[in-house]
């Protein structure tokens, strides 16, 4: 191993994550990192608690310049991948240098999407939301709004609400979905949600889109589906993300929303590995590989890839989604399968978000799948366990619907954590 050549594509969490797996099984090759940015790595997740003033911004960046430094990276920045040669085992970058490698670990990150509007992409008073540099210039321009719209319902999104409303601006949510926060919250916990949301100041409007955008001298003009027009200062865009994998040739790579890996992070191809927002990765949840795009995650990937790399034979568990955050004074936690594809499939919820917290327990077939918490998020680390050790309980296959009172889901509520 003394003189395998390591290649990491990337520089976030899922790219240093494995850097630093392979030093410390004592690998003494080279290892270079190919990033198509100079700065350090940035953890995009902790944009929101910057703009809170809860997160200091050099906090923003948890690896630090001297990482680099000391695991002995050989750096290739400011240049982004043009090609790679799964089979040939060989790298391209934009300026022409190639590098060959035994190794190759795909931890490329991904970019922000931006829906097909008129105006959109040109527009000087969009922010999407992802890197460093966007999130210093998004905080420069929030010093000044009055009027913002917040494009997409999701988590982020609703956290950057919170943030705009908490500076005393008006800030409008629009999202073509007809739920804040889709991904991983269920229908009755999102009503909730948006009820409180709408206490707070937000005007949220869900099923709508943009029809386009128009920039004027100090403010946007933006044309909403359903014939109304609101000019506001500027736009907060979080609509989502893709894997930033244009450079890989999918006729060689088996690629999905990210690159196929098995349990041990290895693509279809030989001494290619993916991890992080470039890896589609086993849901051992779900049962699936699914795209996951959390930082957590991503790590955890990054450092099975990283021993994986370097001969250690080491398996990733299988990811979990999984989001706890503030919003506004409540806590809320999305953890696990909340609408499962198969199986029988129940929803159990009780409590009082103003009292002592409300939860929604998913079970597909008698085993604990997911969770909704709000304002008991206390609890979120006792039910993660009881999702991951596939935690059952009979009683949700074996009651009727109409025998799911109050007390019997606080039963099994009371069950599942105290058997963690």
């Amino acid at each position: 191993m003394a003189d395998t050549n390591i290649v990491i594509l990337g520089n976030g969490g899922a790219a240093l994550y494995a850097a630093r797996a392979v030093r410390e099984a004592g690998h003494p090759g080279e290892v270079h990192l190919i990033s198509d940015t100079a700065e350090c790595a940035f953890n995009p997740m902790l944009s929101p608690y910057y703009f809170r003033g809860k997160v200091a911004w050099e906090n923003c960046f948890p690896f630090g310049a001297q990482f680099y430094h000391d695991l002995d990276i050989v750096p290739h920045c400011g240049v982004p991948v043009a090609s790679l040669e799964a089979r040939a085992q060989l790298i391209t970058l934009e300026d022409g240098k190639q590098l060959p490698y035994d190794r190759c670990l795909v931890a490329t990150g991904a970019s922000p999407v931006l829906p097909p509007v008129p105006g959109l992409r040109e527009s000087a008073r969009a922010f999407p939301l992802r890197s460093a540099s966007t999130a210093r210039m998004l905080d420069e321009a929030m010093k000044t709004a009055r009027r913002v719209i917040v494009m997409g319902a999701s988590l982020v999104g609703i956290e950057m609400t919170e943030v705009l409303i908490k500076r005393g601006v008006e800030v409008i949510v629009v999202d073509v979905a007809n739920q804040v926060m889709p991904r991983g919250t269920h229908p009755s916990v999102a009503a909730i949600l948006l009820k409180y949301l709408e206490g707070k100041g937000a005007d949220v409007r869900l099923g709508i889109g943009m029809e386009k955008i128009q920039d004027k001298p100090h403010s946007v003009v933006c044309h909403l589906a359903d014939g109304s027009v609101e000019e506001v200062d500027l736009l907060v865009c979080s609509t989502g993300v893709r894997s930033n994998l244009d450079f890989i040739n999918r006729d060689e790579v088996e690629v999905e929303l990210g690159i196929i890996t098995d349990e041990r992070m290895r693509s279809n191809i030989e001494n290619l590995y993916a991890a992080g927002d470039a890896a589609q990765a086993y849901n051992r949840i779900t049962d699936r590989h699914d795209w996951m795009g959390t930082w957590g995650n991503a790590c955890s990937q990054g450092r099975t890839a990283g021993q994986q790399m370097v001969d250690i034979d080491a398996v990733y568990p299988g990811s979990l989604p999984e989001n706890i955050s503030p919003v506004f004074e409540w806590s809320y936690a999305q953890i696990g399968d909340i609408q499962p594809a198969t199986g029988e499939v129940r929803h159990l919820s009780c409590g009082d978000p103003e009292g002592e917290g409300y939860s929604l327990l998913v079970f597909r077939d008698g085993v604990l799948v997911g969770t909704n918490l709000i304002n008991c998020t206390e609890l979120s680390g006792k039910v993660r366990s009881a999702i991951l050790k596939e935690w059952r309980c009979e009683s949700t296959l074996q009651l009727a619907e109409d025998e799911f009172t109050e007390a019997a889901v606080k039963r099994i509520l009371n069950e599942c954590t105290a058997a963690q």
